[in-house]
C-alpha cells in the first residue's frame, strides 16, 4: 500500500512520514530526494538550470513509477506535487492520501528559521512570510482538500499527528474489500 502525505512545506511530511513508516514497518520515500538522486543534483539546482516545468514533469514521472512499486510505503511529497493537473487524482488512485493541514501562522513559525534554505521564502520578513503562506495555501487548498483524509495539525505535536495518521492507515485497510484468492 502507498500512503501519500501531502501538505504545505513545513507541515512535517518528512519527519512524520519517517516515524509513521517505522511504526508501521513500511518503507519510506521522500519524493524530492528520489528526484534529486535520479537527477544528480538538488531541487534548487534543477529549478535554476532546467526550470519548474522540468521539475514538475519529474514529479509526475515518479508518481507513475510508484504505481508499479511492490510493497508498503509512506510517501512524503513535495508541497506542490498534488497541485499539478491530475496528480492528486493519481495519488488517490494509487493509495491513501493524508493531508497534514496547518494554518499560515503555524507554518510560518515552523519555517521562519529555515527561510534561507527555501529560495521562495528567502528575504521575507515574519509578516510577509505569513502573508505569502496564506496566499499560497489559498491557491493550493482545492487540491489538498481532495485528499482521502485530512488531519488538522495546528494544535498538535508530531507524535499525535503520527498516531492519527496511523489510525487513518488502519481505517483504510479495513475499508478495502478482501482480495480473492
Amino acid at each position: 500500500m502507498l500512503v501519500f502525505l501531502i501538505g504545505y512545506m513545513g507541515s512535517g511530511k518528512t519527519s512524520i512520514g519517517k516515524k509513521l513508516a517505522a511504526r508501521l514497518g513500511y518503507g519510506f520515500i521522500d519524493t524530492d530526494k528520489e528526484i534529486e538522486q535520479d537527477y544528480g543534483g538538488t531541487v534548487r539546482e534543477m529549478f535554476e538550470k532546467e526550470g519548474e516545468a522540468f521539475f514538475r514533469q519529474r514529479e509526475r514521472e515518479l508518481l507513475e513509477k510508484l504505481g508499479g512499486r511492490k510493497g508498503d510505503f509512506i510517501v512524503s511529497t513535495g508541497g506542490g506535487m498534488p497541485c499539478r493537473p491530475g496528480n492528486i487524482e493519481l495519488m488517490n488512485d494509487l493509495g491513501l492520501t493524508i493531508y497534514l493541514k496547518m494554518g499560515p501562522e503555524k507554518l510560518a513559525s515552523r519555517l521562519k528559521g529555515g527561510r534561507d534554505k527555501r529560495p521562495i521564502l528567502k528575504g521575507l520578513s515574519d509578516d510577509e512570510l505569513v502573508g505569502f503562506i496564506a496566499d499560497n495555501l489559498e491557491q493550493r487548498e482545492p487540491f489538498y482538500g481532495k485528499a482521502a483524509m485530512v488531519l488538522e495539525c495546528d494544535d498538535a505535536g508530531d507524535e499525535y499527528i503520527c498516531n492519527q495518521a496511523a489510525q487513518c492507515v488502519g481505517w483504510s485497510l479495513k475499508q478495502k474489500p478482501a482480495e480473492s484468492v
